[in-house]
């Protein structure tokens, strides 16, 4: 590069790094303040609870990171513009190129960035929060339950027990589980502890009885004409009685978690999205949207370079003072605002077809074909200056509507 390439990428550069992290700290302290009840109501270390919401960072970084490049553009090139360097970047008569090869270079950078993040980091450090997850529910289980209290570990869940042996033995244990309105459960036994195995985390029952209620549709009696099919029935319960029976702690996160064939498509490795195994009946179920989580990883990064062309083809030519140079900025957000949302749609449009696959891709590139070649040509196409002067038209008249109310307040009231 120039030596003033390097000085645009460099104050570029600075500029995305810091947007990126300032926006990635608000949004990772709302998540973080919305799960401290891991610590509070749920006695959590800080370890645990530091270790769960930094595994969301790498997913974060990844949907920030294009906002952050669009912020970051318009910053650098609006303030290389109000400084007049451009002007004498200009008067050189050095060609376009000159201005958007660094920027060029940021959105390719943030693009690699984001794909390293989309196809690696972000679905590993999701899949490990699962596991989190896991242990943090077996842990509320065997540490945090207290004796004759209901505890609600989670909507629809609550543990009671009468007494905690010191041997982690729990007597008179009460499960109620009415997560499904379909299929309420309850669960009583005399004895129970929580058991650790090479399959997982388990709550082991002794002596006790399983009550569930079926559907009005089971238990519906001929001539019965009340209620709803399928609605439960709390004159029908199913007792059985047990000696031990044990239950998969993992259930409470509603899925098995320890087991790849359980995790969703976002938090599977993009290789075995790849090269799916197809006798998994749970991958089988979840196709189309691993189909489309698959083709949002390689596209989802694109739009790194995607904001950082649109802007710099509407900011990179130099305007003079009397070009209200916001409405230019409001423009181009505005459109790249619109292109995501179009990603958004034809991603979740994959999942019902395949035929919305090539759009993901066609969408993307063609707009950053379009934006570099109006970037590095100069032009300006008549439909955007049009809307930049409809923009500019309507601020003025609400300014002067603004200013009349103004005068008409302060003006003093005839008698």
């Amino acid at each position: 590069m120039k030596l003033i390439e390097r000085y645009i990428f460099s104050r570029a550069l600075t500029a995305f790094l810091m947007t990126v992290t300032a926006l990635t700290a608000i949004v990772w302290l709302t998540q973080a303040l919305r799960d401290m009840d891991l610590v509070t109501a749920k006695g959590q270390t800080l370890l645990i609870f530091f270790s769960m919401t930094s595994l969301v960072l790498p997913t974060l970084v990844m949907v920030i990171a294009p906002f952050a490049v669009l912020i970051a553009v318009a910053h650098t090139l609006n303030s290389l513009n109000a400084d007049s360097e451009l002007v004498v970047i200009n008067a050189t008569s050095a060609p376009p190129w000159v201005v958007v090869k660094p920027i060029l270079v940021l959105g390719l950078v943030s693009t690699l960035m984001g794909a390293t993040l989309s196809l690696y980091a972000a679905p590993t450090a999701l899949g490990s929060l699962r596991g989190f997850i896991t242990q943090v529910r077996a842990d509320l289980v065997a540490n945090i339950v207290k004796e004759g209290i209901f505890t609600e570990i989670e909507q629809g869940m609550t543990f009671h027990i009468q007494k905690r042996e010191p041997n982690g033995i729990m007597r008179g244990l009460f499960l109620s589980d009415e997560r499904d309105p379909q299929k309420q459960i309850v669960y009583s036994s005399e004895f129970a502890q929580i058991v650790e195995t090479t399959e997982g985390t388990f709550l082991k029952m002794d002596r006790g009885t399983i009550q569930q209620q079926r559907p009005r549709s089971e238990g519906k009696q001929d001539g019965d004409q009340t209620g709803e099919v399928g609605s439960p029935d709390f004159s029908s319960v199913n007792i059985i009685n047990f000696d031990t029976y044990a239950i998969d702690l993992t259930k409470f996160t509603g899925v098995d978690e320890n087991r790849p064939s359980f995790f969703k498509p976002r938090e599977r490795p993009t290789w075995y999205l790849m090269y799916p195994d197809t006798s998994d009946p749970y991958y089988e179920s979840q196709i189309d949207g691993s189909r489309a989580e698959l083709h949002d990883r390689f596209t989802n990064p694109l739009y790194n370079l995607v904001f950082a062309t649109v802007v710099c083809a509407f900011l990179a030519q130099v305007r003079t003072t009397r070009e209200r140079r916001g409405h230019a900025i409001i423009v181009a957000i505005l459109i790249a605002a619109g292109i995501r949302l179009a990603g958004f749609a034809a991603t979740s449009t994959a999942i019902q077809t395949p035929y919305a696959v090539p759009f993901m891709y066609a969408l993307p590139i063609s707009t950053s074909i379009i934006a570099l070649w109006i970037a590095l040509t100069g032009k300006r196409m008549t439909f955007i200056d049009n809307l930049i002067r409809w923009m500019e038209l309507l601020n003025d008249r609400i300014l002067n509507i603004l200013n009349k109310l103004r005068r008409k307040q302060e003006s003093p009231s005839v008698v």
